[in-house]
């Protein structure tokens, strides 16, 4: 291979060559004081003896019977309070929709077999020592503002991760201790290299996505500001147009025409409408009933009083609307609730134990969602081998409850029932959750903590107010969940110590923000855990550590397990169409992988009858059970 100074004028001019694209010098002396990371080479410089794989060995999934047409009609409960992909706020509920199932990477995960399949590479390869994968991208690969990709824009990845414009920390540390380095060859050849060897190498190579220069060429210091409310360009199927964010009432997504992936082996037959609009609707009882009228085409009814209530609905009983379980095998969302540690009184830790056996969430399940759901025993479940099945979540026990608290230093009981310390300081916290459904079950919470000395203040907030508190950590406990991508488990974001606290210029260590670390734990043992985690390369080793990791997560109490659903309920319309199978075994949603369809033919035809009061036939409730594992 050739050296950097024997390439650099070259392979900087290469790096120009689409004139219809933006190029940054910022980027390119970014690239130059960084010659380990970002190397240039010819195609000629390609090993040899690479056995290069494109995945067709792995079966198709979508139907060939899907057609292209319509639009989907779904809800929100608010818009996002932004549009960005990074950065402050950024990390909202919404953002699935925009960019994680909405965009492709170097490779994809096949949803029922978890094996590579090609996104925007075409083929792929991985060295003899595991630490270099090639990838050959498909030259018809296109941003969704109508750039070409290239290899530039997988170097202008590192350059605009790392860069503090961006404020984003996780991304910055990402981009830079999970790569070793990236090389061009030509427009269309890169290779990736890992900075160490690992299980499962190539999926993490491979999940190297592509950003946009010519849509960054403004990129800078306000970076926050300037790009709020501009979706960034992604390789998928969809964009929101210039009018299709209205804030404060609806997001309107556009499928692309004539998307360069749609005829594409994996790709095609999928994202079928041609745009998504999502209508805020505040309220889920508001939502259900417009469901029920027709308004939306499917929603999700996983609370009970939806599933079992759709059952005297005439859109069920007169056979136009179909409720579907599906069981998928996923990673499953730790909802529960989340302890700020760095507040007074929930900084001890037997405090933070006797909240755990105050919280009696069997009693929701039991009562709130009539046994549907299942308990989560703790943050990491559902990650197969790296989950540790012993760790059982503790149960609800006045009597431990009251132990554990006493330990703290908690022994008076006041005029009101409620416990305290010597210096008169109340088991008192604010409880804060948003203003959806789950707001319904903080009287059982309430009420269950109280018989055991503590008072929980009930907090609703709307949900962009309650996200960007959380984010600040200006909260006490609060509920939430964080989706989960992966089998392996991601341990830094959300329990390392340099996402718990920052140093100010004056020495004062306070509340890192914007961060996933919303506990606050700050764990220096734990810390030193993780990063051996993330560093081993033998798999045996990274189960022993995710089995410490877990044990001393649990041991430090500051997540309180809620449930896991084993999959999803689903109301649709049945001009909404979907495969057999229904969905894949990794889909948390019919949303996720786009595998359905819309016929508004039909729409049009049952939407008449139906106010007619015809009868269409038979209520239908279908259960879908192929991918249950419990």
């Amino acid at each position: 291979m050739k050296t950097l100074s024997a390439l650099l004028v070259g392979c900087l001019a290469a790096l120009t060559a689409h004139a219809e694209t933006f190029r940054d010098p910022r980027a390119a002396e970014f690239y130059q004081q960084h010659p380990e990371f970002f190397r240039f080479a010819q195609p000629g410089d390609l090993p040899k003896d690479l056995d290069w794989k494109d995945g067709s060995e792995q079966p198709e999934f979508a139907d060939p019977r899907a057609i292209r047409g319509g639009t989907l009609h779904q809800m929100m409960i608010t818009t996002p309070p932004t549009l960005r992909r990074v950065g402050a706020n950024a990390n909202n509920g919404f953002r699935a929709d925009l960019y994680e199932n909405n965009d492709l990477g170097l490779l994809g995960s096949h949803p029922n077999t978890d094996e590579p399949i090609p996104g925007i590479a075409l083929r792929w390869a991985l060295s003899k020592d595991g630490l270099t994968a090639y990838f050959q991208l498909d030259p018809k690969a296109r941003f969704t503002d109508g750039q070409p990709v290239t290899a530039d824009d997988f170097f202008y990845t590192f350059y605009f991760f790392r860069s503090p414009w961006a404020d984003a920390d996780w991304y910055a540390d990402f981009y830079s201790k999970e790569f070793g380095g990236v090389t061009r060859y030509d427009d269309h050849t890169i290779a990736v290299h890992a900075p160490r060897l690992r299980p499962r190498q190539l999926e993490w190579l491979g999940a190297l996505g592509p950003t946009p220069r010519e849509f960054f060429k403004d990129f800078g210091p306000d970076y926050l500001k300037r790009y709020n409310d501009r979706q960034q360009p992604t390789t998928g199927a969809y964009y929101v147009p210039a009018d299709g964010f209205r804030r404060n009432h609806s997001v309107t997504l556009q499928r692309v025409k004539e998307w360069w992936a749609e005829e594409r082996r994996f790709y095609r037959h999928r994202y079928n409408p041609d745009a998504i609009q999502y209508l805020v609707i505040r309220e889920m009882d508001n939502a259900y009933e417009s469901l029920m009228a027709g308004e939306l085409d499917f929603m999700l009814i996983g609370l009970p009083r939806f599933w079992y209530g759709a059952n005297e609905k005439p859109a069920y009983q007169l056979g136009y609307l179909t409720k579907v379980q599906f069981y998928n095998d996923i990673p499953r969302p730790p909802y529960g609730l989340y302890i700020n540690t760095q507040k007074p009184g929930l900084d001890d830790r037997d405090v933070r134990i006797g909240l755990q056996h105050a919280t009696d969430f069997q009693r929701v399940i039991d009562g709130f969602y009539r046994g549907d759901f299942e308990r989560l025993n703790q943050f990491s479940e559902g990650l197969g081998q790296y989950t540790d099945p012993s760790i059982r979540a503790r149960r609800y026990s006045p009597e431990l409850a009251r132990a554990a608290f006493a330990k703290a230093g908690y022994t008076q009981v006041g005029s009101d029932g409620i416990l305290k310390n010597a210096a008169g300081r109340r088991l008192s916290f604010r409880l804060t959750f948003d203003t959806t459904d789950r707001r319904k079950m903080l009287a059982t919470l309430i009420e269950s903590a109280r018989r055991c000395g503590v008072e929980y203040v009930p907090e609703t907030l709307e949900h962009t107010t309650m996200y960007r508190k959380v984010m600040e950590k200006n909260h006490d406990i609060c509920f939430w969940a964080w989706s989960v991508s992966s089998r392996v488990p991601a341990f830094w974001e959300s329990h390392h110590s340099d996402n718990a606290l920052e140093t100010l210029p004056d020495g004062r260590r306070v509340p890192k923000r914007q961060t996933n670390n919303i506990t606050g734990i700050d764990n220096p043992e734990l810390s030193k855990l993780i990063d051996e985690f993330r560093v081993a390369t033998k798999e045996a080793d990274m189960i022993r550590l995710s089995f410490r990791i877990q044990n001393i997560m649990h041991e430090d109490a500051d997540f309180i397990p809620g449930w896991r659903v084993p999959g999803y309920r689903v109301g649709h319309w049945n001009w909404v169409k979907f495969p057999e199978s229904f969905d894949v075994r990794g889909g948390d949603e019919p949303l996720t992988f786009g595998l359905y369809w819309l016929d508004p033919a039909e729409r049009k035809k049952t939407l008449a009858d139906f106010r007619a009061g015809l009868k269409r036939g038979e209520p239908k409730s279908v259960v879908h059970d192929k991918h249950r594992v419990n």
